[in-house]
């Protein structure tokens, strides 16, 4: 008597933690987005337009606002001018982020990558720092990347952009 009630609790307890999981998957309509992920994603992205002087592509990076600056044209050129070669080696970028939740929905994300020792194969040696808000619910023109600070090992700095506030 005793084994048969400890195997249909374990039958019952097993069916519900069956229906639990299922209904916690299957009703998540939502992404996920990791900010460790985008922000090595982002990272790649950028560091690849400016090694191979892609001003296009790093104006798509940016966000509407930014975009619309009367001087980021000359900006990014400038930039582009700044860092010389291609990367041969770099360290791994650090990457620190902020997040919003409302509702269990990201209202808010920020990244702000920081990828140091870029070696390139003009020996050059660079910093690049950027600010992204890869989620803003309230000001969508602010999603994308708002400021790029490349400073080389002379202490140097080329910034396209300006840092924007939440």
């Amino acid at each position: 008597m005793v084994a048969k009630m400890k195997k249909q609790a374990i039958i019952i307890s097993g069916m519900a933690l069956l229906l639990f999981a299922l209904l916690a998957t299957g009703c998540w309509d939502r992404p996920f987005i990791s900010s460790g992920v985008e922000g090595s994603r982002l990272s790649e992205e950028l560091l690849g337009y400016l090694e191979n002087d892609d001003a296009e592509g790093i104006k798509g990076m940016l966000c509407e606002m930014t975009r619309e600056s009367p001087t980021i044209d000359e900006e990014i050129e400038v930039a582009l001018e700044f860092f010389e070669g291609k990367i041969i080696s770099r360290d791994f970028e650090f990457r620190p982020s902020s997040k919003s939740v409302r509702n269990g929905e990201i209202v808010y994300m920020s990244i702000n990558p920081d990828i140091d020792n870029i070696e390139t194969d003009e020996e050059q040696i660079y910093r690049v720092k950027f600010y992204v808000q890869v989620v803003n619910a309230k000001s969508p023109e602010k999603e994308g990347v708002s400021e790029i600070v490349i400073t080389n090992a002379e202490g140097e700095e080329c910034i396209v952009g300006e840092y924007l506030e939440r």
